[in-house]
């Protein structure tokens, strides 16, 4: 994806980058970075940034909103996070550092006594640890269940690579490479199952027209149940 830089005095740094699926001009902003303008591939960059430049009040409106929201905790004590294989736990010990230990399928991190397991510094340490533990179980699962149902159902597919991806379950390349989204070991495998089938069905229909939908609904039974339920899940946590 070409990119390019630019500069609004009231908004700071822009990036407006070009992308081959997208067919009209968005902005995506996201806490730490610079705002987005994505363009389709053949328009020229300009564009992007005079976009930028008409809704720069917008841009500043909700981005002053998005520093202040703060997500909510992902661990307090006395809960507990699922993942697909894990359960994540909190406890205290009268140490210094934080330490994790594992038992049979429950993984238990420990804090120093006294401290605040809903500080940005705790919170910040729980989610990037969920977040290895899920891209573990997501190598250790994903490919070979994707291969196992490709071959239950007769597809073909090459590389399946694991991501943390932003904004999709998943997505199958011109070429049939597979990238799956390592947040689906936070889903029910039924729902993993339906994300894996939806990109497998992408390896003979590469848009979302009337073949595709055949397909998947013929896989799954009831591709609207499935898609309704997936919304209650969000992609990040």
């Amino acid at each position: 994806m070409k990119s390019k830089t630019y500069s609004i005095p009231s908004v700071g740094d822009i990036l407006v980058c070009k992308h081959f699926n997208t067919k009209r001009l968005t902005i995506k902003l996201k806490a730490g970075e610079n705002p987005k303008v994505v363009i389709p591939a053949l328009m020229p960059f300009d564009m992007g940034f005079r976009f930028a430049v008409e809704k720069q009040e917008w841009i500043k409106d909700h981005a002053a909103k998005l520093a202040q929201t703060k997500p909510a905790p992902v661990l307090l004590n006395g809960t507990f996070f699922q993942t697909r294989f894990h359960q994540v736990q909190s406890a205290f010990h009268p140490h210094k550092n934080v330490v994790s230990r594992k038992n049979g399928n429950t993984v238990t991190l420990f804090f120093p006594e006294g401290e605040s397991l809903e500080s940005d510094k705790n919170q910040k340490l729980i989610r990037s640890f969920i977040l290895e533990l899920l891209r573990k179980e997501a190598k250790t699962y994903l490919p070979g269940r994707t291969r196992q149902l490709a071959v239950q159902f007769g597809f073909q597919c090459k590389n399946i690579t694991v991501k943390n991806l932003k904004t999709r379950w998943g997505s199958c390349s011109a070429i049939n490479n597979i990238n799956l989204n390592l947040h689906l070991m936070r889903l029910p495998e039924h729902l993993s199952d339906f994300i894996i089938l939806h990109e497998l069905c992408h390896t003979r229909h590469k848009n979302h027209g009337a073949q595709f939908h055949e397909l998947l609904n013929k896989l799954c039974g009831d591709e609207k149940r499935y898609n309704k339920e997936l919304k209650k899940y969000h992609i990040q946590f």
